[in-house]
């Protein structure tokens, strides 16, 4: 880590940091919950800077906010702990004012610690399930995750009355087909939509705190069913941090292979992705051919790794196989023909006016709206926003490699499908790259414990965009607290507020594909 980097994150901080320490790429300054605001100020109008998570802890009774900042032009993580004097402490400013992000953050703050937000726009129940009760926090130290809950009558979220000529339609939980669980109230005047009220929480299983107490050999098992297409993503970040708070490093054949499988992870989603696209906009033919390059993926996964969605590949301290020669060169094979079928869809498809009418100009996410509210991943680069882990932050061993990052500014459902296909070629070559320089040697190395009292950050760019784990270790080694930031959950805020505008409601299905949200991801 620059000093100078740490100097100037001091200068600019001034007397409002306390503390300061250095772990790997993650700074750590503990500060006063009262200059939270100010500080966040500070930080977003320094270049280079974004806001990438916003969470709470509970120890020995005393509750702590944490602030996370990627420092992308200096590959670094800047992490504010502010602690709060008690549980029962005093109300925290909004951070909403400088930092819209900042509104579900704050929401959960609220719903799983009780953390009282002064000037919050709307403090209400955001993940916990409306018949939970108000005064029973998941997250604070005198609950466990198999403690029963006396549930109580369900409080829905209020809804004011339509206005006259303004129509309410409903939409979901349950749907048809396999379509996660998600509810809509879409308001429409005529066909076109002017507002929506969007909860994406039913899959709220409690994931985060479920980890608390398990054995090491358990915890990548847990990460993988946050998302199950995003499973090698969320063991990879969770095994990595599980790394960091180790000292140990994976063999560099397990980060060039990590690589790899990554890769794959990507590659089946975005064929899905556009798949299911097709069937937004009717063109079934093309939905029919990019569910059999995904299907021909999911199969070369499961040839590689034994699991088709890449499930128990990721251990603490590497990969739980190893590939042979014979395997490298099949996949290369595959990946081959994969090409080319893809290069011959995707000329179609853009020579499709039946598809690309329906994807211009629709559900629209401005590069202003995209990056207050955090946007990541393909959604944030269809927007302006240029950011990618694998490039800013990088880890595996995708700093020996060239990571070609596609940045389109219009924001529409066709500029995500463009980023897309770009991402689909720049998944390719990755591949190749790893498997050119693939080292000799083992895979993984030994990770007996973790160590008493200590903290680690790490990060991985899934399919649906950056995602973050923190795991803390409690006096016996065993996690004490496990923060998910996940892309969807990044993502959901801004997928709102795409739907209104010019977009009427048979563009919905489009808007709500080309964002390609995990409702499962996003509960956690």
């Amino acid at each position: 880590m620059d000093e100078r980097l740490v100097e100037e994150l001091a200068a600019r901080l001034g007397d409002d940091a306390g503390d300061w320490t250095i772990n790997g790429a993650e700074i750590c300054a503990r500060v006063g919950a009262g200059a939270l605001v100010d500080l966040t100020r500070i930080l977003l109008a320094r270049d280079g800077t974004a806001f990438a998570d916003l969470f709470g802890r509970a120890r020995a009774g005393v509750l702590e906010v944490h602030a996370v900042f990627a420092l992308d032009t200096d590959h670094a993580w800047l992490h504010l702990v502010a602690p709060l004097a008690a549980q029962d402490a005093p109300p925290m400013p909004t951070l909403t004012q400088v930092l819209p992000a900042a509104m579900w953050y704050e929401r959960e703050l609220h719903d799983e610690l009780g953390i009282q937000i002064t000037g919050h726009p709307w403090l209400a129940r955001l993940r916990l399930p409306d018949d939970f009760p108000d005064d029973v926090f998941p997250h604070r130290g005198d609950f466990a995750w198999t403690d029963a809950v006396a549930r109580v009558d369900p409080a829905l979220p209020p809804l004011a009355p339509a206005p006259a000529g303004v129509v309410d339609y409903p939409l979901g939980p349950v749907r048809e087909g396999v379509v996660e669980s998600a509810h809509y109230t879409l308001r429409t005047v005529g066909e076109e939509i002017v507002d929506v009220a969007f909860r994406p929480f039913y899959k709220h299983r409690g994931v985060e705190k479920r980890a608390e107490g398990l054995p090491l050999m358990h915890l990548p098992l847990v990460a993988e069913r946050i998302a199950g297409t995003s499973a090698f993503a969320h063991s990879l970040a969770l095994c990595q941090a599980l790394e960091r708070l180790a000292s140990v490093e994976a063999p560099p054949r397990a980060r060039e292979l990590r690589v790899v499988l990554a890769e794959l992870e990507r590659l089946y989603n975005h064929f899905a992705y556009h798949a299911e696209l097709c069937q937004a906009t009717g063109l079934v033919v093309g939905q029919a051919q990019m569910e059999i390059l995904k299907e021909r993926v999911l199969r070369l996964n499961a040839s590689l790794s034994g699991h088709r969605y890449l499930f128990g590949a990721n251990i603490a301290g590497g990969l739980a196989f190893d590939l042979d020669a014979d395997a490298v060169q099949r996949a290369g094979a595959e990946l081959a023909f994969l090409r080319g079928e893809f290069e011959r869809l995707a000329r179609l498809l853009l020579k499709t006016p039946s598809h690309l009418d329906r994807l211009e100009g629709t559900g629209i996410l401005s590069p202003v709206q995209a990056h207050a509210y955090g946007a990541v991943g393909p959604i944030g680069r269809a927007s302006g926003v240029d950011r990618d882990t694998r490039r800013d932050h990088p880890y595996a061993a995708y700093a020996d490699l060239a990571v070609d990052v596609p940045l389109l500014s219009d924001g529409d459902a066709l500029a995500r499908l463009q980023v897309r296909f770009e991402e689909i070629r720049a998944s390719f070559r990755l591949i190749e790259q790893a498997f050119d320089r693939l080292s000799p040697g083992a895979v993984r190395v030994p990770v007996e414990a973790l160590p008493p009292k200590r903290a680690a950050l790490a990060w991985a760019e899934s399919p649906r965009g950056e995602i973050l784990h923190w795991v803390a270790t409690d006096a016996q080694g065993m996690v004490q607290r496990w923060r998910v930031r996940s892309a969807s959950f990044a993502n959901a805020q801004v997928f709102a507020l795409a739907i209104p505008g010019h977009n009427i409601l048979t563009d919905f299905p489009i808007i709500e594909q080309s964002f390609a949200l995990s409702y499962a991801g996003c509960a956690r």
